[in-house]
């Protein structure tokens, strides 16, 4: 099990130098904690929304989720070859009693792939994409579905931010897990022309999909002005503003490398002593 308080953020140093500890902040006690978490010494590491960590080894290709408050592993098929150096890991749904409609699936953040197992599968397996949208000027744009974009699953599917009038979602087969990409139309939020800077991330909670946006002080990302929370009416569908995300509820914000990458997920505050109706925001831009 882990050492810190949870949550908790963890620098990885990764496979390069396996001498040095994981160090592992805990939001709840504002404590720093070096130390190697056991299980995770010597494998790559990718965290999820829904608190699970996929492990991998880089050398037997070995696989499994971990899940940090109790130690909890699930053990997944091996994998064909390593995976790309920046990844971004989500799954589809909670693994528990209904684990064998949970999908797992990993994007590369840098080409247009993704590979995807179901809890219970015995391979995983690659998929490529491609997505091209049109600009104003009538213009194409190929666009990657994880990178620089909130991701969220809500009910068995995937979501992701594609376009100002659309969401992107991956459903899956209930037999075979074959992953499909459609569209959702739905208009994306008005963003004030004096906030020209932002960031947004999309966050399941309670099984609801929410979009957090995040406006900083003209073009100065070190000044955080405004915070808003919408959440999806899906019958309609359209994002509604809300002014509460729950008083035993939390959101944990954060990114990857100075925004290639935005991680939203939700957390029930009484479990960790955090106050409850709160966002915390890990500024990857500072």
């Amino acid at each position: 099990m882990a050492t810190a308080t949870l949550p908790f953020l963890v620098h990885d140093v990764g496979a390069f130098d396996h001498d040095d500890p994981h160090s592992q902040y805990s939001i709840a006690s504002q404590t720093l904690v070096d130390e190697t978490i056991e299980v995770l010494a010597d494998y790559r590491c990718f965290e999820t929304p829904q608190g699970w960590v996929l492990a991998l080894d880089p050398v037997s290709l070995r696989t499994f989720l971990w899940r940090p408050e109790d130690g909890e592993r699930i053990a997944l098929p091996s994998m064909e070859k390593n995976l790309p150096l920046t990844c971004k890991c989500i799954l589809s749904g909670k693994p528990g009693s209904s684990s064998t409609s949970c999908v797992v699936m990993v994007f590369d953040l840098h080409d247009f792939a993704y590979w995807v197992c179901p809890i219970g599968g015995n391979k995983w397996e690659r998929h490529g994409y491609s997505l091209t949208i049109y600009d104003a000027k009538d213009q194409p744009k190929e666009l990657h579905v994880a990178r620089r974009h909130g991701m969220a699953a809500v009910g068995g599917k995937v979501y992701f931010e594609l376009s100002g009038s659309q969401l992107g979602v991956v459903e899956f087969d209930p037999v075979t897990a074959e992953p499909n990409l459609i569209f959702m139309e739905v208009d994306m939020v008005d963003t004030p022309e004096t906030m020209p800077m932002w960031s947004s991330y999309l966050v399941e909670s309670c099984e609801e999909l929410f979009l957090v946006v995040v406006f900083f002080q003209g073009e100065n990302v070190h000044k955080v002005a405004e915070v808003v929370v919408y959440k999806m009416d899906f019958s309609v569908p359209a994002w509604r503003k809300v002014d509460r995300i729950g008083d035993d509820r939390v959101f944990l914000l954060g990114g990857h490398d100075i925004g290639i990458s935005s991680f939203g997920a939700s957390y029930a505050a009484s479990a960790c002593g955090l106050t409850g109706n709160c966002i915390y925001f890990l500024n990857h831009a500072m």
